[in-house]
Parts: C-alpha cells; sequence; structure tokens
C-alpha cells in the first residue's frame, strides 16, 4: 500500500497529431494556432509540468476500481493488486465508467442518475491514420477539411461526413521529408463492430478505409490511393480498448434539446473525496473544454482542502444552484 497527497487517475492521451476536437472553428477563429510537434505536446508539457513539481506519474497502471471507505472515496486499486490511498481521488475517466465501473458495490448517486437522464454517449469515430507522398496534396492544401458531398441527410449518419486534418502543412517536422500525415476520422457506433471474427473485423476496417478513402480521392485529392506508404486503422472498439472509452464514447451528449451547459456535471460527485475531470464534465468536449475543465477541478480541490480560501456559505447556495440546474437541463 502506497499512501500519496492527490490521485488522479485514468490519463490517456491520443495521438500526437490529432486533430479531431477543434478542426473547424477552435483554431480558425482569428488565426490558426497549432503547437509545434502535435497536440499531444501538450499533455507531455503538463506531464513535465507535474514531474518537475515533485509529483510522480504511473504509467502502464490500469486501475480496476476505486476504494471506498465509510462512503469516503479513500483510494485506487490497479489490476495488478496494488493500492494507492489518498485524501483526494480525481477521475478523468468518463461518468460512465467511473460510476459504472470503477465504483464496484456503490448505489448510483442522484446527480449521477439525472445526468444520465439527460445526456446519452456520444458515438465513437472511426480513424484512419494516413502517411502519404507529398506530391498528392496541392501545394495550397488547407490543414482541416470537412466532407459531405452533396446529401445532407447523411450529415449524422456513421461515415456520412468526414473529417480531415493534415498537420503537417503546419508543421512538417511530424513526417519525414517529401511525406504528409492524414488524420482521417468519422462518426461510427461500437455496435457497427460488435459480434465480429477477427478476421471478419480486420477485413471490416479495411472495406470501409478503402471506402473513405474513395471518396477522398474524388472530391480532394486525385490520386490519393497509390500515393499511401502507411495506413493504420481505428474502430470504436479500438477507442474502447486503448482509451477506456465506455463504448469507446466521445463524451456526452443531451438527449434532447439543450437548456444551456450548466446542466452539465461539474468536478464535484455525490461520493465524498471523489472528483470527475474531463469531457463528461462542464463544459464538455475538446481540448480546450478539458484543459478548461481541469483548471476548473484543480481550483475545486485547493478550495476543499484549504489551498485556497472559500465562503462556505456561498460554496454551498453555488453547488445547490448548479444541482437544481441539472434537473433542469
Amino acid at each position: 500500500m502506497k499512501s500519496v497527497g492527490v490521485i488522479e487517475l485514468e490519463i490517456h492521451v491520443t495521438s500526437p497529431n490529432s486533430e479531431n476536437t477543434n478542426v473547424l472553428c477552435d483554431r480558425h477563429f482569428g488565426g490558426i494556432n497549432y503547437p509545434l510537434g502535435g497536440v499531444g505536446g501538450i499533455a507531455k508539457s503538463l506531464a513535465k509540468g507535474l514531474v518537475d513539481q515533485g509529483s510522480e506519474i504511473v504509467y502502464k497502471a490500469n486501475v480496476t476500481s476505486i476504494i471506498i471507505e465509510q462512503g469516503k472515496a479513500v483510494g485506487v486499486r490497479l489490476s495488478n493488486g496494488r493500492e494507492f490511498f489518498a485524501k483526494t481521488i480525481i477521475s478523468n475517466a468518463t461518468r460512465w465508467d467511473t460510476f459504472g465501473k470503477l465504483l464496484k458495490g456503490v448505489p448510483l448517486p442522484k446527480e449521477e442518475e439525472n445526468f444520465q437522464k439527460v445526456y446519452v454517449k456520444a458515438p465513437s469515430f472511426l480513424s484512419i491514420h494516413m502517411g502519404v507522398k507529398a506530391e498528392v496534396l496541392p501545394p495550397d492544401t488547407d490543414c482541416h477539411h470537412f466532407v459531405l458531398e452533396s446529401n445532407w441527410s447523411k450529415l449524422e449518419e456513421p461515415y456520412g461526413s468526414i473529417f480531415l486534418s493534415i498537420p503537417t502543412v503546419l508543421d512538417s517536422s511530424l513526417a519525414p521529408e517529401g511525406r504528409h500525415i492524414l488524420h482521417i476520422f468519422t462518426t461510427s457506433s461500437m455496435e457497427d463492430w460488435e459480434g465480429l471474427s477477427r478476421v471478419e473485423y480486420e477485413a471490416k476496417k479495411q472495406l470501409v478505409a478503402d471506402e473513405i478513402t474513395s471518396r477522398l480521392e474524388n472530391k480532394l485529392f486525385p490520386g490519393l490511393r497509390s500515393s499511401i506508404d502507411f495506413m493504420e486503422v481505428g474502430t470504436p472498439k479500438t477507442h474502447r480498448r486503448y482509451l477506456a472509452r465506455d463504448e469507446g464514447t466521445y463524451g456526452p451528449m443531451p438527449r434532447r434539446i439543450p437548456k444551456g451547459l450548466l446542466g452539465m456535471p461539474f468536478n464535484t460527485t455525490g461520493i465524498d473525496g471523489l472528483y470527475c475531470v474531463g469531457d463528461s464534465c462542464f463544459p464538455g468536449q475538446g481540448v480546450i473544454a478539458v484543459a478548461f475543465s481541469g483548471v476548473m477541478c484543480a481550483h475545486r480541490v485547493a478550495a476543499d482542502i484549504g489551498l485556497e480560501k472559500k465562503s462556505p456559505v456561498l460554496d454551498s447556495m453555488l453547488l445547490r444552484l448548479l444541482g437544481w440546474l441539472r434537473t433542469m437541463a
């Protein structure tokens, strides 16, 4: 057993070249803002900052449960049997995973029940990471593209719309000389990939990837198929396996027309000592939103453990107000 100050569990980093969370708006408003080395550099910098300040990050540590004693979260248990104990536990697994898988034998708190009534899991994605010869891209190629063709009825259907990011347009150091990286992604549900044998699964991945490549070849880049040096396909099952995402989801979306983001859960939970952070908390999906959620959670924890000043009366009123707003969302 090991005792530490604060435990944050389930830290996952997607591909350093991934641009899927800020494709159309975030990095184009007021000009393009792009971190050299890819968005994975953001997570690496944060991790370095934690270590520089004396923290320890344990990698390849599969958390299987949150330890509860007398109604309070006091630690986590790993798949190898190791246990870590702390005064504060922070989970950035989805709230569905946190309360459905990591908290065993604990009744679902009312606020989580309300959250699951108001929000559903957004679909997952099929992602294609591709390395291509540079000459297939015209010199004035943009970084981000959205392909829908002409049928608007397919906008929300699986594979109906295609998002494409080419980070090497902005940062050529990400690929060998004379090559570009394409990150292609489209919505896909877990149901499309269940019940397949290994051979059927691999064949379907190739079939869907070929169809998407053909669409991009027809609409954007003639000769794309023959220029491919490398291609790797990830499905919702890939996201579930490597990112510990329930059904491979990319976060919550309103079950009906939303009445504002304040209906989303913030960082506190109905379990004393347990906090949640990430895309299933306010303000939701995307690198910017998740980073903001982390800042909010840090302030919340700091106030609760006495590192920052707070007004107990105003704090209690605010939490009650947010709880009421969740019921109205």
